[in-house]
């Protein structure tokens, strides 16, 4: 049996399961460290483990998202700011999706990460999360808005679903009648 990479799925359910995990995962944190640290540090850790997955869809190795994700981690002690640590996550989550694994000419990676990453979050923004449910739900929301990337540009690397017989014949005969 093939197995089939679903990125559309499977950008829904991580949107899912992510904002699902925020509430407690920002409760266990609050412990630990201060509400926006533990902010920074939930959200580099879901674009953290979203990035790994992209890096297997576009087929590439993990590695290579090594450094962004340094990067970024330097900026969650770094950025004082909420709003300024969102603007460059989603920066290097752009880079990690359309310069790293799914590499697209410049203007449409412009276009495309313009459109989903800055798009997704002014309706993130526009509901104006304040408490950790709305911006579990945010999160959630987020990445419905992601998922539509693959359908803008489907990935011609990932295997494609293997068709059944009985269709490619009824395919044929329908062909043959008309």
């Amino acid at each position: 049996m093939k197995t089939t990479q679903r990125p559309i799925r499977n950008t829904i359910v991580f949107g899912l399961v992510f904002g699902l995990a925020f509430i407690p995962l920002n409760s266990l944190l609050g412990y630990v460290t201060d509400a926006a640290t533990a902010f920074k540090i939930i959200l580099w850790t879901y674009l953290a483990t979203y990035g790994f997955f992209l890096t297997r869809w576009g087929r590439n190795r993990p590695i290579s998202i090594f450094f962004p994700l340094l990067l970024l981690l330097i900026f969650v002690f770094i950025v004082n700011s909420n709003s300024a640590y969102l603007l460059l996550a989603l920066i290097i989550f752009s880079w990690i999706r359309s310069g790293v694994c799914f590499q697209q000419s410049l203007s449409k990676m412009l276009g495309a990460e313009l459109l989903l990453s800055l798009g997704g979050a002014i309706l993130v923004a526009w509901f104006a999360p304040c408490s950790t449910f709305t911006w579990a739900l945010g999160i959630l929301m987020f990445f419905l808005v992601q998922s539509i990337y693959f359908v803008i540009f489907e990935n011609k690397n990932h295997e494609q679903v293997p068709t059944d017989p009985f269709e490619e014949a009824m395919v044929r005969a329908e062909k043959i009648i008309s």
